[in-house]
């Protein structure tokens, strides 16, 4: 009877300990995206809540170099998505012009450059090297404007990605944000 009660106690002590993991996770979310989101739409708080909270091992995020890469993760999976879905329009040959074409292959190669930044940027956090983690994620932010002003500039072809790109562009910010308040510009409490 002794060892069942034990048994017991032993699971609800475990219970609060990680209900407790996931309530001081959720805050770091929270709190941290809150900060991210201090200068821009009101939209984004929600979006990096969202994105944040989509990966399942942002429960087990203790500080905020981890919510860093599971951010920068995101930023690669989204990054992913895009070039699969221009990959996708090339090879189904649903481009308007031999100009959209040939602007969407530009774009599917600034993808792969972004993910090689923030891939890097992964390496960056773990040798905590944080200018560097803040530079190579300021670099794969350009890809989905770039691919925009190929489509916009004086070509006035319509881009088949806008909306992708825009949210990509909102999604590599995150992990920036991040990186930034915390150790490229800390705000004194």
């Amino acid at each position: 009877m002794k060892f069942m009660i034990y048994l017991v106690v032993l699971f609800l002590v475990l219970n609060i300990m990680n209900a407790n993991k996931v309530a001081m996770a959720n805050s770091l979310i929270q709190d941290s995206c809150k900060k991210a989101s201090k200068f821009e739409e009101p939209h984004y708080y929600n979006l990096c809540i969202t994105s944040i909270k989509q990966n399942p091992e942002s429960q087990k995020a203790r500080n905020i170099d981890e919510l860093t890469v599971i951010g920068v993760k995101n930023a690669i999976s989204n990054m992913t998505n895009v070039k699969g879905i221009v990959e996708k329009i090339l090879k189904e040959r649903k481009y308007k012009s031999r100009l959209s074409e040939k602007l969407l292959r530009d774009c599917s190669k600034l993808y792969s450059e972004g993910n090689d930044f923030l891939t890097k940027s992964l390496k960056y956090i773990n040798s905590r090297n944080y200018q560097e983690v803040d530079n190579s994620i300021a670099k794969a932010g350009t890809v989905p404007r770039t691919c925009e002003m190929g489509f916009n500039g004086d070509n006035n072809q319509t881009s088949p990605v806008t909306k992708d790109n825009d949210v990509l562009f909102e999604v590599v910010t995150i992990p920036r944000s991040f990186n930034h308040d915390a150790h490229i510009v800390p705000r004194i409490a």
